[in-house]
């Protein structure tokens, strides 16, 4: 009846106002507890801790882990729409990562997995500085486990993470015309992601440019990459100190190369 529909307009209109309304209200929520996890893990806060207080900075990043883990399961694409809340994720994310990616790495699988694929979805953003954020959250995750094999446990549950990785960074972001501004953080992702292991991201480059039909393109791809990847390169990419800090130099100097190479006949759209 005409009443009949009236009522299920009015009542499809109820839901979908209730679900922005429950939407709105987690932003806030998480925005808000965000925000106190910046402000946690500020200099001035952890020197007054430890000296009024006497709370040692260990027991504050703990609360500060402890806290990210509960946001990280709330987090949706949806809600990383909302410019404000995405900085400050990001943010923390950025300086959780940099700071302890030991104990990112950690995470159980459903945690980590959803801050991957968070950061995943950041390098490729429009902010260049969530972008930034991402790229170097993954960098410090990859060189983690380059250092300590970190991500052995996740990788026995999910063979295929950092080929993922690799991948969706390559066509997703250095492939892009977006790369411009995000190209040395896009440099230092893809250096230890490749040095995990440089045989499977061979094998990865011959996937992708398998794509691009043209035996033109696909022989200067690889071209590209050979000049690029070098074994004997990225098997030093672990070492600290000066060896590290120039490989990093010489690979950083090779990949501006690459992608100038790369999109002077190429860019995928």
């Amino acid at each position: 009846s005409e009443q009949h529909c009236k009522n299920r307009v009015i009542h499809k209109r109820s839901e979908a106002l209730e679900g922005e309304f429950e939407e709105e209200q987690s932003y806030q929520d998480i925005l808000c507890a965000i925000q106190l996890l910046i402000h946690l893990g500020t200099k001035d806060f952890t020197d007054l801790c430890n000296s009024s207080k006497g709370v040692e900075t260990g027991q504050i990043t703990d609360l500060i882990f402890f806290g990210l883990q509960q946001i990280l399961p709330l987090m949706t694409q949806g809600l990383l729409q909302y410019p404000t809340l995405c900085q400050m994720y990001f943010s923390l994310v950025g300086f959780m990562v940099e700071t302890y990616p030991e104990k990112l790495c950690a995470l159980p699988f459903e945690l980590f997995s959803s801050l991957l694929d968070s950061l995943l979805f950041g390098m490729s953003h429009s902010d260049s500085l969530v972008s930034k954020s991402s790229l170097q959250g993954l960098a410090s995750l990859a060189k983690e486990h380059l250092k300590t094999h970190a991500l052995a446990s996740h990788l026995a549950t999910k063979g295929d993470i950092i080929e993922n990785c690799s991948q969706r960074l390559i066509q997703e972001v250095i492939f892009k015309p977006i790369i411009w501004d995000r190209l040395e953080p896009s440099g230092m992702a893809l250096l230890p992601l490749a040095a995990i292991d440089v045989q499977k991201f061979i094998g990865l480059v011959s996937v992708i440019s398998q794509q691009l039909g043209s035996d033109d393109k696909q022989q200067r791809m690889h071209q590209a990459f050979e000049r690029l990847i070098k074994p004997q390169v990225l098997a030093k990419v672990a070492a600290e100190g000066r060896e590290g800090r120039m490989v990093r130099i010489q690979f950083k100097n090779n990949f501006d190369a690459f992608v100038r190479d790369i999109h002077s006949f190429l860019i995928v759209k």
